[in-house]
């Protein structure tokens, strides 16, 4: 029951990553709220560890200083690959955030989310900011693109380039927006602002959050338009090898090469050799050992392979979803708030 229950988890977050985390990371918050609340700076600390191990070599090689890169490592490779994914923990986090304005303060889990938003607010700016310096990287080529004609050019499909592209740069804008909003959640610099100053300026998360859906849908439909990406056009980029949709590939791209290595040398008769299904990668079966009484153990929901087209039908519909939903409890919430008011009156 455990292994079909992790197995589902790890389909869901192949599928659709960012509702998966999502509900992964509500639950812990409201499990941690206690521990979050008494032990902030422990969590800090525990945030900013990665994004220390992302951001110095990251700098130091900006300034031409050879570092160790952490991502070698094996196992905290993929810590860190995932850390730095903005589908993981920074959107997530920031979604949660998001959604305690909109959802009823009385609901008891409700109540432990907001004990804990200033906390959260600021656990969110140490993989978003780990993910903005990454993707920084692609501003001057998405920049490029709108000013260079012959960039354009090598596009498979310009409009879905520029869509692209367009995610890039309004992504510098979220950061700066972001940093503001971050900053002034500590607080050191909140006690140093005036109330109605620091709450006429924390109503800009409104707009951050809607410049997050757009850069979202953004870099799908962009995705889906121009494979080839758009500031990442005709050559790879780090940030690329960070998200999980390349990481599939990368993985697919291995099994049909090994593939084609074992055709090659007739292991065709191998019980255990990969075997494509009309030539879609996408599709390939793995042939398991035979278990005991020469029974094929049978396959979980990991096994089942989807398309990376799939995938980004999957990630529009459920950001849809996510800020759809947002939007209706938020205006619900203040209709109500509204009539409140005037029956007070």
């Amino acid at each position: 029951m455990i292994k079909l229950l992790i197995d589902f988890v790890q389909f869901l977050y192949t599928l659709a990553p960012l509702l998966t985390a999502l509900g992964v990371l509500t639950w812990l918050s409201i499990l941690l709220s206690k521990s979050i609340k008494r032990h902030a700076t422990v969590y800090y600390i525990v945030f900013a560890i990665p994004f220390a191990m992302v951001a110095i070599p990251l700098i130091g090689r900006w300034c031409g200083i050879e570092m160790f890169n952490f991502n070698r490592i094996p196992f905290l490779g993929g810590v860190l690959r995932d850390y730095v994914h903005a589908g993981t923990l920074g959107f997530p986090l920031l979604i949660i955030i998001m959604y305690m304005g909109a959802l009823n303060p009385k609901n008891p889990h409700v109540k432990k989310l907001l004990s804990i938003r200033k906390e959260l607010s600021i656990l969110s700016g140490f993989p978003i900011l780990t993910h903005s310096l990454i993707r920084v990287t692609s501003v001057p080529r998405a920049l490029n693109f709108f000013i260079d004609g012959e960039a354009r050019e090598t596009a498979v499909n310009v409009l879905g380039a520029g869509i692209s592209n367009f995610s890039f740069v309004l992504g510098v804008l979220m950061l700066a927006l972001f940093i503001l909003l971050w900053v002034t959640s500590f607080d050191f610099v909140r006690k140093r602002m005036e109330s109605v100053r620091w709450k006429k300026l924390q109503r800009w998360s409104y707009v951050l959050y809607a410049m997050l859906f757009i850069h979202a849908l953004c870099i799908q439909v962009g995705g889906m338009l121009n494979p080839r990406g758009g500031a990442t056009s005709g050559r790879a980029v780090e940030v690329t090898a960070t998200t999980a949709e390349a990481a599939a590939q990368n993985r697919n791209n291995h099994e049909n090469q090994e593939l084609q290595g074992r055709t090659g040398r007739g292991a065709r008769d191998d019980r255990n050799t990969v075997q494509p299904s009309s030539g879609n990668v996408n599709q390939t079966e793995v042939a398991r050992p035979a278990g005991r009484g020469g029974r094929q153990p049978s396959k979980g929901f990991a096994d089942i392979n989807v398309g990376m087209q799939t995938r980004r039908y999957v990630h529009i519909a459920a950001l849809f979803l996510i800020f759809g939903s947002y939007l209706y409890l938020r205006l619900r919430k203040a209709k109500r708030n509204a009539a409140a008011e005037r029956r007070k009156e």
